[in-house]
Order: structure tokens, then sequence, then C-alpha cells
């Protein structure tokens, strides 16, 4: 029969070991399954399995795979599956790669390129990626999902920090634009403008001098530009919207630019030949036909004229002014020039002026002043009244 210290002693020994196997079932049933199963000896992974792209989209799937083994080993990686007629590779600091070598208990990192085809059509389409060890005793695959859709899924912007900038027909608008990349891989953008013939656009990266008709941006990056936009030169006054756009192989993107043209004032005032020459007799009118033309892409409105003319001569318009001359548009003016009395013969300067508020254009007329017929005649009496003076008196004396 057993002392009381024995039964003291036995029994602890029960309760210990009775609590060690309580307790070893409570870990085993409360720790998740997946915490107690051995992990697989290799794992190939994304982060994003599933995805949304458009036709003729090139995108990339980040993969990794770790190696939970002991030992270091290299990976024979393939593209098991994946839909007909899609260019798809795997790749690695750059380069098409087939094996990878990962460390024990790390892992490696590599990329999925997938080229879609612009005839694609919507739907679901999927690809499957195989990792196996080179002695073929450990293995995984990886599915992956990509959802086709009729409209572009990625998120750049084009945006201008001013839309709308105002100016005359002759003047060139700078805009300055902002490039943004929100998508996951470097791209390169095509850069345009869809406008009517006539029309300058061209593109530089800000604080460079070289047009450019491409430019890369990095993932989350944004590239500033400067848009120079150079309107017709007949060009009428109006609002203008000049849609420029940057396409990547994954996105495109669109601004509107606004241009708002106030017109230009111009004025051409000579005559229909462009012969500023004339004639005329002291004392007598001459009219001189003139052309006033709109050569700018504004109306003028309220054209008057006025001259600057040698003393004691006038001139005058028929019409005095013309109320509005559309673009393109012209009107004849007859204008009235009355020579001095007392003008000597000789060549005068004559100044014909056509202006509005906004504008102004002069002619210079040469004119030449003649002496009138009549003292010409009295001047020849004259003469004549002298040699027969003279002729009387050798008449008279010459006998004698």
């Amino acid at each position: 029969m057993l002392s009381k210290k024995a039964l003291i002693v036995s029994l602890t020994k029960t309760f210990m070991v009775s609590l060690m196997v309580i307790s070893f079932l409570a870990v085993l049933f409360l720790l998740p399954l997946d915490q107690v199963q051995a992990a697989p000896g290799l794992v190939l992974s994304t982060r994003f399995p599933g995805i949304s792209a458009s036709p003729g989209e090139n995108i990339t799937f980040p993969l990794e795979i770790k190696n939970n083994t002991s030992v270091d080993q290299i990976i024979n990686l393939e593209v098991i599956m994946g839909p007909e007629n899609w260019h798809v590779s795997l790749k690695g600091n750059g380069r098409v790669i087939q094996q990878a070598f990962v460390h024990s208990q790390e892992s490696t990192s590599f990329s999925l390129i997938v080229d879609i085809p612009d005839d694609v059509q919507p739907g679901d389409y999927y690809l499957r990626i195989g990792a196996k060890s080179d002695n073929g005793s450990l293995q995984d695959d990886l599915h992956l999902k990509i959802k086709i859709t009729d409209s572009r899924v990625s998120d750049d912007e084009l945006t201008a920090k001013y839309s709308e900038l105002k100016g005359p027909s002759d003047a060139t608008f700078n805009f300055k634009v902002d490039l943004t990349n929100n998508g996951g891989t470097e791209q390169i953008y095509s850069l345009g403008a869809r406008v009517q013939e006539g029309w300058q656009v061209t593109f530089k990266p800000s604080y460079e001098d070289q047009q450019v008709a491409s430019i890369g941006v990095k993932p989350g990056e944004t590239k500033s530009l400067d848009v120079r936009v150079k309107p017709p030169v007949s060009i009428k006054a109006g609002e203008y919207v000049v849609p420029i756009e940057a396409v990547s192989p994954t996105s495109k993107v669109q601004e509107d630019l606004k241009i708002i043209i106030s017109g230009t004032y111009n004025l051409r005032f000579s005559t229909p030949s462009g012969n500023l020459s004339t004639d005329i007799v002291a004392g007598r009118e001459k009219k001189v036909n003139l052309e006033v033309k709109n050569t700018g892409s504004a109306d003028l409105n309220n054209i008057s004229f006025s001259s600057t003319e040698p003393i004691d001569w006038s001139v005058t318009f028929d019409p005095e002014n013309v109320e509005t001359l559309k673009p393109g548009e012209s009107r004849q003016v007859t204008a009235t020039i009355s020579a001095s009395s007392k003008a000597i013969a000789g060549d005068y300067l004559v100044s014909l002026t056509a202006s509005t508020p906004e504008v102004r254009s002069s002619a210079d007329l040469r004119v030449t002043v003649k002496t009138s017929t009549l003292w010409g005649i009295v001047g020849l009496l004259i003469v004549l009244g002298v040699i027969f003076a003279v002729y009387k008196a050798f008449q008279t004396y010459g006998r004698r």
C-alpha cells in the first residue's frame, strides 16, 4: 500500500501529464488549419491575379516565386496556357527568361508581359503560369484572369493649366499642359492634335527647346509640356476648340484647348492701280479715285477720311465716311483735290488718310502742278505784241 507522500507525488505527475495533453489539444484545435499544415515547398503568386484591360493594351503582371525549402532551388518557369494569338512572355531584368534561381526561404520577382491584340472581342480570358523545381519534386501553378472591355481603363491625365486663351489671329497661343501616368508601368505617349488644315500645333517638354512627337513617362510621374498653337493667317474672329491628345499602348487621354480670336485690324488705302501720282493745273480741281479695303479679320467701323495738303489747297472726300467694312470688303472713294491758283509749276505732296478707332492707313499722293494754258496764250500775245512793236519801229525809223 502506497504511503501518503507517494500518493501525492503520483497524483501530481498524473495532473501534469493531463494538463500537457489538454494544452496540446487546445492549441491543435484553436490554430487555423493552414498554420498547422506544412507550407508548400514552392509558391507562385501575384498580388492582382484578375484585372481589366482593353484591346491593343500591353499589360504587366508582377509575379513572385518563393522557395520554402531548406535548399536553394533552380525553378523552371513557363506559360502553360494562354489565349490564342496573344503574345505572352516571362521577363526578368528586362530579358525573356525560362528559369529563376531562388535561395532557401527567399523569393525572386519577375514579370509576365501580355500583348493584347487590337481586334480582341470583349470577354474573360485566362492564362496559367507553371513553376517546377529542376528535379521535378516541387511545383506550383498560377491562374490569371483578364477581362477585356470596350473602353479604355487607364486613369492617365492630360490637364491644361489655362485651357482658354484670347488674342488676335496673328498671335501664337502658348498653353502649359501636364501629362500624368497613373498606371503601373512606364509608357511612351504619342502627342498630337486634331485640327483643320492651316493650324500649327507643336509640343515640347517645359524648359527645353526641342520639339517632340512622343514622350516617356514613368509610373506615377507627371511631365510638363509647352503646347504652342498657331492659327491660320486668314482665320476669322470667333471661338475655336483645339483637341490635343496623348496616346500610349494602354490609354488615350485628351484635353480641349479653347482659343478666342478677337480679330486683327488691318486697312489698306490707295488707288485701285497702286499708282500714287497725278497732275493738276493751278487753280483747278482734280478727282482721284481711291479704294479703302479691310485686309484684317475683324469688322472695321466708322472709317473716316482726312488729308494733309499744301497751303491754300483743299481736299474733299465722297463719301465722307464708311460706316462698316467687313473683312475682305473694299469701297470706292473719290478725293477731289483743289490746287491753289497761286501754285507754281512743280511737284507737291498730298497725304490722304483713312482711319478707324483701331487702325489707320495713309496714301501719299505726288501732285504735279502745271501752269494754265490761258497764261500761255497771254504770254504768247505779249511776245507777239513786242515783236509787232519792234517791227513798226523799224518801219518808222528805218526810212530816215
